[in-house]
């Protein structure tokens, strides 16, 4: 049993892995998305409990995704936690 989905939003391989390793750790069930569009598609299959999302994606900015999570009724209410290197 898991303590929950978490999202991990990013197209850093090496965070993305970091990010995945310490939460699966935790007991969270991972799943990874490198580009905006993929987290979107991946959010409209099965909710995630969290989204770890970064701010400066190749497709597009972490803020446009989370317009798109905010204005959709089934996923206005994910957590969503910001990231960025800067």
């Amino acid at each position: 049993m898991s303590n929950g989905r978490i999202l991990i939003v990013e197209d850093d391989f090496d965070i993305s892995n970091m990010l995945r390793i310490f939460f699966t750790g935790q007991g969270y069930l991972v799943e990874v998305a490198a580009r905006g569009n993929e987290a979107l598609d991946m959010c409209r299959k099965k909710l995630p409990d969290l989204i770890v999302l970064d701010i400066m994606l190749p497709d597009m900015d972490g803020f446009a995704v989370c317009k798109q999570l905010r204005t959709t009724t089934r996923t206005k209410y994910i957590p969503i936690i910001f990231l960025t290197q800067r």
